[in-house]
């Protein structure tokens, strides 16, 4: 593992824990490790997992570290960032999961200008199988884009985007995906179940089919996923049939739908902020 500095993280929910046993997993120090958090429940549980600091004073863990992680709700942010405002914050690198809320709204709410990292992970993450999307404001050193990666390589995948905005269409596809993707194999297991297979046997089929088209997908990237969808598609045959009623009930139309609104829930977040 490449990253070495000292990180904290301001609140202790699911995201905060999956990171922390990542990076503790692939060797960074507990004692390089702060969390901070309103309440000692979560707290103690990933001090009693990991072996990292804890604190629930935002401002000690802040002045811990290089690099602090804020993993809260965003309507919450508002609040920690003023509880650190008048701090020097000129070395720090802020990492943000928040959805919706700007690089520019937090440096605001900071009272300075300082290196924020927007990156948006997803619950994967806990199997270290994230996809997380990643945006650097233009105060943000090469060194420190370079530790964002580093700590979220620990978790699965990252990927820059070049503007701002594209955060929020990554929170669409990346960030809310594993809940579409569960209504998926919900609706597939539900479907295997009334056509009487068992459904321990209907959730294991559908899972692993999923899994396994993800991966072949990612395999074989220089094949367009319409063409992946043609080699298993034949010609008046059973997922010909099925395909056939995806499009007539424009199967298409409505994941684009739920994208797009997706997309504009995480702007009007940014906008409560």
């Amino acid at each position: 593992m490449t990253f070495n500095n000292k990180i904290s993280f301001i609140g202790c929910g699911n995201m905060a824990s999956a990171i922390i046993l990542g990076l503790v997993d692939k060797g960074l120090a507990p004692t390089n490790i702060k969390a901070s958090n309103r309440g000692h429940e979560k707290l103690n549980k990933i001090k009693e997992l990991s072996g990292i600091l804890t604190t629930i004073d935002n401002r000690k863990a802040v002045e811990f570290s290089e690099v602090i992680v804020i993993s809260v709700k965003p309507q919450i942010l508002p609040l920690v960032c003023k509880q650190l405002n008048d701090i020097d914050l000129s070395n720090k690198l802020f990492i943000s999961v928040a959805a919706g809320v700007t690089s520019d709204k937090i440096a605001e709410l900071l009272n300075q200008p300082v290196a924020i990292v927007r990156a948006m992970p997803n619950t994967p993450a806990s199997i270290s199988e994230s996809a997380t999307g990643l945006f650097a404001n233009n105060q943000t050193s090469q060194n420190q884009k370079d530790s964002a990666v580093a700590i979220f390589s620990t978790i699965g995948k990252t990927e820059w985007v070049e503007q701002e905005s594209l955060i929020d269409v990554v929170t669409a596809i990346a960030g809310s995906a594993p809940a579409y993707v569960f209504l998926l194999i919900q609706a597939m297991v539900e479907q295997a179940i009334n056509n009487g297979l068992d459904p321990i046997v209907a959730r294991n089929l559908a899972t692993q089919a999923v899994m396994g088209a993800s991966k072949l997908a990612q395999i074989q990237s220089d094949d367009s996923l319409n063409e992946l969808r043609k080699i298993v598609t034949s010609p008046g045959g059973t997922t010909a049939a099925a395909i056939a009623s995806f499009e007539q009930n424009e199967f298409s139309n409505i994941i684009k739908k739920a994208i797009s609104a997706a997309i504009n829930r995480g702007k009007e977040l940014g906008e409560q902020a």
